[in-house]
């Protein structure tokens, strides 16, 4: 740390009460478990090397000068750095009914990320182009709730039900210069002539104050004109316009779900026994560039294209088309909401049939204390608002596995 912050003093409170152990819950064949719970905290977090917040100077030692070695400036440091801090409220409550048969656990959380670090750019008449400094704020608000039922228990079958659910929104309160530097860069990328087609055609990440840290920015699109074929742009002022402007850039979407979590069944019968998790997230969205690149602006002339280049662009007045006019040539379409999709996914993640090996004599004659057997997979099924072949951007395989277990 800097000189001026070596120590940071760091707290945390909570408490939490068990009403079903009050005299006026306890004996409720209903209420098995009522607890309620809270806490508020502050923790500290180091996210820079150790030399950013000392001046760093080299000793010259190729040339003797009459006093001695020379020396010249290397790094400026920050003795003002200190710890990137959180505040946290975290609240919720745990109920369970008729024995726990019935459980929810339930959580509230604000988390307040301020003194991020950050680079600072400084002119580069100073000699450097950036230093480390304590700028810029983060909040994340969210809950989380988990649900478990046994719906049904007898000697010869059982089943039980469970799942959660998590929502968590994040929002830049403050950034730091080097953020509005970088923000710069990007839009100068748009405007470089020579950038490439696949870099001008995809959104890129940028930061703003109020705005989430996973946002995608591009500008609003009112769809292809069937006179033309042309894409029609909405500005910030309402105007309708043709052309797109790197200025005219908002937020379009965001990347983080409304909601993710899982769920599942653990289901017996006799000596048989079925589990399955199921994954899902809904609410995000996601830009999809293939459409951009292999559809839109598929170079014809050049490479096989998608059928879609002929079957879905504008080809002549009165056309109500997906994609601009196939006389369009221009090879690229600059990020716009007309590629935006509805992230939605359910998936089941993982399904486990199993048996145990129970109340048999050869179990018994064989001294085996337990045995069972295992049949196990992954990845059975996914089904997606987004249509996309998966295993070309990252690995993915269904696997199958077999196991047997047992005790002696």
């Amino acid at each position: 740390f800097g000189s001026n912050n070596k120590f940071a003093p760091f707290w945390a409170s909570g408490f939490g009460i068990n009403l079903h152990n009050c005299r006026f819950l306890k004996d409720n064949e209903f209420l098995s478990k009522l607890k309620l719970r809270a806490s508020y905290g502050s923790s500290g977090k180091v996210d820079f090397p150790p030399y950013v917040a000392n001046t760093t100077y080299e000793v010259l030692t190729d040339d003797w000068y009459m006093t001695g070695f020379g020396v010249s400036l290397k790094a400026i440091g920050n003795k003002d750095l200190t710890w990137e801090k959180t505040n946290t409220l975290d609240c919720g409550f745990e109920l369970g009914l008729y024995n726990d048969k019935l459980f929810l656990k339930a959580s509230y959380y604000d988390k307040n990320t301020v003194d991020l670090i950050t680079q600072v750019t400084i002119p580069s008449s100073a000699g450097f182009m950036m230093y480390y400094d304590n700028m810029g704020e983060v909040k994340n608000t969210g809950y989380e709730v988990m649900v478990r039922a046994e719906v049904l228990r007898t000697k010869d079958v059982s089943l039980a039900l469970h799942g959660n659910l998590a929502h968590n929104k994040n929002k830049l309160v403050a950034i730091s210069d080097a953020l509005k530097a970088y923000n710069d860069r990007v839009d100068n990328i748009f405007k470089d002539e020579f950038s490439s087609d696949v870099k001008i055609s995809q959104p890129l990440s940028k930061y703003q104050e109020g705005a989430s840290q996973t946002a995608i920015y591009g500008m609003k699109s009112l769809g292809i004109d069937p006179a033309t074929g042309d894409e029609i742009f909405l500005k910030r002022n309402g105007e309708i316009t043709k052309n797109w402007d790197v200025s005219e850039q908002v937020v379009i979407g965001d990347t983080e779900p409304t909601a993710q979590g899982s769920f599942g069944f653990n289901f017996r019968y006799k000596d048989f026994s079925l589990f399955s998790s199921f994954m899902y997230r809904f609410g995000g969205q996601v830009y999809n560039n293939t459409l951009v690149q292999k559809v839109e602006n598929a170079k014809i002339y050049f490479a096989n294209v998608d059928r879609r280049v002929l079957s879905e662009r504008w080809k002549q007045p009165g056309d109500i088309a997906k994609y601009k006019s196939i006389k369009d040539d221009s090879g690229y379409t600059r990020p716009t909401s007309r590629f935006l999709q509805d992230d939605n996914v359910i998936s089941l993640n993982s399904l486990t049939l199993g048996y145990d090996f129970r109340d048999q004599n050869w179990i018994k004659k064989a001294h085996i204390g337990m045995l069972r057997v295992e049949l196990g997979s992954n990845n059975l099924f996914r089904i997606s608002t987004v249509r996309q072949e998966r295993g070309t951007s990252y690995p993915f395989a269904r696997t199958m596995n077999f196991s047997i277990k047992a005790s002696f």
